[in-house]
């Protein structure tokens, strides 16, 4: 099967069926503290912060979606402009197709609709392993890119039949490009999360996008691509694998400073959360995906609009008049999550007894 194809079945999969993980990020585990004496004007709140040197509206971006096809081109258009429009930063999805077949490129070309945003390019770690640096400088410059993130995908390589699974050297070779590139360069999961110990390693890179478990399963759309029952077998299995969203977050700021926060942030509060653990910003993906396939891009101005409102009455209800504020706030931890992090030897009073 062809890339584009592949493109195709990962956006049809995500959007008709269940691929959603079943084990949750943690979101539900980590509450925040009221304020009742604000001591602020909701007018006054600002939202605004900077990522990698750019400043934007808004501590969230569209993480990578797609490229690589016509249906993805269109997709790409649409979430480029909603970016530029509301001054979020923006990924484009794998640029492998583009690799492959040169004519693909104008999937990814996107700055002609967002001149301003913070724009990613995409590789994997199993292709820049294969390509030299000025290839991918090339590819970085095509499109217009201010950063490179290479997606950390074992999961997903190993579970679809046309995967790529040659890792070996990675991470030198993530080393040679933070040394060669001159733009910064993050790595980024595709939801089975970071670990304190891989970001140890990669603690000499700009930053991480961890991606954890909670939010869209690839394991679960190659279930569905699975093309005999020891694949489908195996996807199942695998489904919800990786460390949730929460204690990733908290497991890789123990090495790397800058964050994105994603996999199953759904709402202004889950971004508001990412923030006060430690993340820079956060990422969303599927959401923005549903809410410009088909429909009029009004339908996603209102959406983020309203993920805008919920952090802004997060923040409000919690003290916070900036993003800066917001990350210095107390929370407290329950259940599984709680759990998992003290057996990964965190001591949590460092998030309850702040301020105090």
């Amino acid at each position: 099967m062809g890339t584009p194809q592949r493109k195709d079945d990962h956006i049809r999969f995500a959007l008709e069926n269940d691929v959603q993980c079943r084990a949750s990020a943690g979101f539900d585990d980590v509450t925040l503290i009221h304020s009742s004496l604000p001591e602020m004007d909701l007018e006054d709140i600002r939202t605004e912060t900077s990522l990698l040197g750019k400043k934007m509206d808004y501590p969230f971006i569209i993480s990578a979606i797609t490229g690589g096809s016509e249906r993805a081109e269109g997709i790409n258009k649409d979430l480029a402009i909603l970016a530029e429009r509301h001054n979020i930063g923006m990924s484009v999805g794998s640029q492998r197709a583009m690799i492959e077949n040169e004519s693909l490129r104008g999937t990814y070309e996107i700055r002609k609709y967002a001149p301003d945003i913070l724009l990613f390019s995409n590789l994997g770690l199993a292709q820049i392993i294969g390509m030299d640096n000025g290839s991918i400088s090339s590819l970085i410059d095509s499109i217009g890119a201010d950063a490179l993130a290479v997606h950390l995908n074992p999961l997903q390589e190993v579970l679809q039949p046309e995967g790529d699974t040659t890792f070996k050297g990675g991470l030198q070779r993530l080393r040679e490009l933070k040394d060669d590139l001159g733009c910064p360069v993050i790595v980024k999961e595709t939801g089975a999360g970071i670990s304190m110990e891989v970001a140890r390693l990669l603690s000499f890179l700009d930053g991480a996008e961890i991606s954890g478990v909670g939010g869209t399963s690839f394991a679960a759309v190659e279930y569905y691509r699975a093309k005999n029952a020891l694949q489908k077998h195996t996807a199942n299995l695998f489904w919800d694998w990786g460390i949730p969203t929460v204690p990733s977050i908290i497991e890789t700021k123990k090495h790397i400073s800058t964050i994105i926060a994603s996999g199953g942030v759904r709402n202004g509060m889950h971004i508001a959360k990412c923030l006060v653990l430690g993340a820079s910003c956060a990422g969303l993906a599927q959401p923005f995906l549903s809410a410009v396939y088909n429909r009029p891009l009004t339908q996603a101005s209102e959406y983020l609009d309203r993920m805008v409102h919920e952090l802004r009455t997060t923040m409000f209800l919690t003290g916070a008049d900036s993003v800066d504020e917001l990350k210095s706030l107390p929370a407290v931890f329950h259940g599984r999550t709680r759990e998992y992090l003290e057996e990964r030897g965190f001591d949590l009073k460092q998030f309850s007894q702040r301020g105090v």
